[in-house]
């Protein structure tokens, strides 16, 4: 004979429901005491029933047997509803993951790129590793839902991937790996997209970095959205790349004020 706790977790998988609380399971068990259930809890989780979302959250997460071997199921299945839900978290993936998403990155992500409003420790749920970065008005950027038929999450729009990687140099693999994923990720960005993204993150210097990557790889169209964009806003001088300036010769651009390395600088691996 199946414990409670077995009958409940297994109905709420024929009903595609995997995301569970403590406080739901125990108000669905009343005859269970919180100490019966918390060890119920622990058992289903050694088994690899059942797997916690993050220590303190009370939030569950069903691993259906298909998942058993990955430890979890897919982030798409538990992702907005631990973050948005749970711990009330506004979110997005972006960074190389969003560029994965959108087939736009030529080089694995191994792990998965969480943007939050708040510094958060990384996270591991099977053999999910998530790693989060704070990003300031997280609610205010522009998102769509990237969805699958296992669920839905949030991902930054293309636009908004682009300034986040050209800001985030040193956790994007460097200007050469933003370059080549820039160039496919351009396919996917509209004039009116980086214009809201562009106003969403009102970031000058990482929007005079992204007209120079723009402008290298023949977008004229984006390239002058963003030269006019920068128009009416104060400039400095900067450098490509981020953290210790420039390396070797370099040219300055004039029309964004960018000092341009004289040859890439490589991807950091």
């Amino acid at each position: 004979m199946q414990s409670p706790l077995t009958d409940l977790l297994d109905a709420a998988e024929r009903r595609g429901k995997l995301n569970l609380r403590t406080a739901d399971i125990a108000q669905a068990l009343p005859g269970v005491s919180a100490q019966a259930l918390r060890q119920a809890l622990h058992r289903q989780q050694r088994k690899g029933r059942i797997v916690h979302a993050s220590r303190g959250s009370e939030h569950w997460v069903i691993v259906p047997l298909q998942d058993a071997s990955a430890g979890a199921p897919p982030l798409e299945t538990w992702l907005d509803a631990y973050l948005s839900k749970t711990l009330g978290l506004p979110y997005y993936i972006g960074l190389l993951s969003a560029a994965e998403a959108y087939g736009a990155s030529p080089q694995a992500v191994m792990v998965t790129q969480v943007m939050v409003p708040n510094s958060r420790r990384p996270l591991q749920v099977g053999r999910h590793r998530l790693v989060f970065l704070k990003r300031a008005r997280t609610a205010e950027m522009p998102t769509r839902w990237r969805a699958t038929p296992h669920g839905r999450f949030k991902i930054s729009t293309p636009e908004l991937t682009a300034l986040d990687l050209v800001s985030r140099q040193q956790v994007a693999g460097g200007i050469a790996r933003i370059t080549d994923v820039l160039r496919s990720l351009v396919l996917d960005m509209t004039a009116n997209g980086l214009l809201t993204a562009l106003n969403a993150a009102h970031e000058t210097p990482t929007a005079q970095r992204l007209g120079v990557l723009l402008s290298q790889l023949s977008q004229p169209l984006l390239t002058n959205l963003v030269a006019d964009w920068l128009g009416t806003r104060r400039t400095r001088k900067i450098p490509l790349t981020i953290g210790g300036g420039e390396q070797g010769a370099s040219t300055l651009n004039r029309r964004f004020k960018v000092n341009v390395p004289a040859s890439p600088q490589p991807a950091n691996t």
